[in-house]
């Protein structure tokens, strides 16, 4: 039975760490990155991200092959689109804002600011905006792989003891 207990102890520790884990918030930058213009932005950007150690900033050129094929994908087509775990439309406090183009025009370095810290906190303030692309659900997923592996190892230790019994 000590066995049981000590696998049962295991798996609820490494359902709390996938979970716990999962729990950075990921930073997807594309755009004309080295064009003049963009370079505000860009510093702001990284200004904001660069507070947080939690946070995991990925740059992608528009202009390179890999920026071209993202942008195809997720329907992007501004000049500069900032991704927070696959999203770029928010509503913050009330307010519906869009990761595009340059700061301080339809967003700012504080709206930024604003979501990474609500992510990383699990705040409510801040939410998705209507947006039929939403939809990131890997915690949930994660949640739910954990408790099925969980129930099958005690389902199976609970099989075992009664065929010996």
């Amino acid at each position: 039975m000590s066995k049981f207990f000590t696998i049962l102890i295991l798996s609820l520790f490494l359902l709390v760490s996938a979970v716990s884990a999962s729990s950075d918030v990921d930073v997807v930058v594309l755009g004309v990155i080295s064009h003049g213009p963009m370079q505000p932005t860009v510093n702001a950007i990284k200004e904001v991200t660069s507070k947080y150690p939690d946070v995991n900033v990925r740059w992608l050129d528009l202009e390179s092959n890999e920026g071209e094929k993202y942008a195809q994908e997720h329907g992007l087509t501004a000049h500069m689109n900032v991704l927070i775990d696959d999203e770029y439309q928010y509503s913050i406090n009330g307010k519906d804002v869009t990761f595009q183009w340059f700061e301080g025009q339809q967003w700012t370095k504080e709206d930024l600011d604003n979501v990474i810290s609500s992510k990383l906190n699990n705040s409510p303030e801040i939410s998705v905006s209507d947006n039929p692309k939403s939809g990131n659900n890997m915690n949930v997923l994660i949640v739910w792989a954990g408790i099925f592996a969980v129930v099958g190892i005690i389902a199976w230790f609970l099989i075992k003891k009664f065929r010996k019994g």
